[in-house]
């Protein structure tokens, strides 16, 4: 579809969204539609209301119905999963905190089936990894090849045998940049964590303030580096989904929230990306907002340091604030060293040509292609 074509979709959706009584306004764009519903992720809360749906075209409400109804086995499979993982961590004394899409469904969302998400995030210490990767083998998780570029978080996935591969991102630093781990530490988000009953007895996510800010990088580095929808990589902001978290989120606040958000995204450089979060709230729901808070936000300078890490296009220039924003030699010659020899897999796939290459020529070809690269980019 076109950009206007495009553009007049998402509106109506979010007018849909919103609880608006809408026409069906389009005329052979079934498959257009279809796409920004998968694009956005909005399935499920739009099966939720259905009858703001009954004059849109059958098929596309049967598609609909159907994508969250597998939405709701997936939740129901995965919580299983999942539930099992925390508990067990949590009698091996380790404490886990769950991020992102999966705190979100079972913190701010009635039904968490309709916060669609492919995986769930999970935050431990760095001291209790080895302890962690213990009880993921125990209940029949394997770890994924290592991803090159991911240094301070590991896949591992579960094969429920029905049809369902689970996987768990564990973590043990809340942003895999240097550069934003020092804007979100670990420990901080471990004291404001509050307890997430609705998942299991000793599930716990990190306080609103910091989920918020979080859900706020994500969505900018998302929206500048690219993420997969169905399978096809996309860079593109303002997904709707995105929108409803920070919606119900904010919706969600006290002052004390409010007063949080504010003073860490303004001591940290993280202003710029709040606002737009919070702006992104505001265009596809009319979220209010104090007005002191986007005041203040607003005040703040837009080029941070932060601001312009998200936005760096440059690996190299990103690599070297990373660089430097590690505090220790040996944990700079660790990230070095990682870098420089990424996961044999990784490797080959890189090079799919040349996947039976000896191992040692593979990687000299990569360093010759990085310093060559390096050289060009200046």
């Amino acid at each position: 579809a076109g950009s206007g074509v495009t553009e007049a979709i998402d509106q109506y959706l979010a007018r849909t969204l919103r609880g608006g009584g809408n026409e069906w306004p389009f005329a052979a764009e079934i498959e257009a539609v279809w796409g920004r519903i998968q694009f956005h992720g909005v399935a499920g809360l739009l099966a939720g209301q259905m009858s703001s749906l009954a004059d849109w075209p059958d098929d596309l409400q049967h598609r609909v119905k159907q994508e969250a109804q597998l939405q709701a086995f997936w939740e129901e499979s995965h919580r299983s999963v999942l539930d099992n993982l925390v508990e067990g961590l949590a009698l091996q004394g380790v404490r886990s905190l769950l991020m992102k899409g999966t705190a979100l469904a079972y913190s701010i969302y009635d039904d968490p089936s309709v916060r669609r998400r492919g995986d769930s995030d999970l935050l431990i210490r760095q001291s209790q990894i080895e302890v962690a990767r213990g009880q993921l083998q125990a209940r029949g998780f394997i770890p994924r090849t290592k991803l090159h570029g991911l240094f301070f978080q590991e896949t591992w996935l579960h094969d429920t045998g029905i049809g369902f591969v689970h996987a768990v991102d564990l973590h043990w630093q809340v942003n895999d940049s240097p550069v934003f781990q020092r804007a979100l530490p670990v420990e901080e988000f471990f004291a404001s964590a509050r307890a997430l009953p609705r998942f299991s007895p000793s599930a716990a996510m990190p306080g609103p303030a910091h989920t918020f800010l979080q859900g706020a990088i994500n969505q900018a580095s998302h929206s500048a580096k690219g993420y997969y929808v169905e399978g096809d990589r996309v860079a593109e902001a303002g997904r709707l989904i995105w929108a409803c978290d920070n919606h119900l989120l904010s919706r969600a606040f006290v002052q004390t929230d409010w007063e949080e958000l504010v003073q860490i995204s303004l001591a940290r450089g993280l202003a710029p990306l709040c606002l737009e979060a919070l702006e992104l709230a505001q265009s596809g729901f009319a979220t209010p907002m104090p007005a002191t808070v986007m005041e203040s936000l607003r005040a703040a300078p837009r080029n941070s340091e932060l601001a312009n890490q998200l936005r760096q296009t440059n690996r190299y220039r990103t690599f070297s604030a990373d660089l430097a924003a590690i505090e220790t030699l040996r944990a700079k010659w660790s990230f070095i060293v990682g870098h420089a020899l990424p996961d044999p897999v990784h490797l080959r796939k890189k090079y799919p040509g040349q996947a039976h290459w000896p191992l040692g020529i593979l990687y000299m070809r990569r360093w010759a292609e990085g310093a060559f690269d390096w050289v060009r980019r200046g």
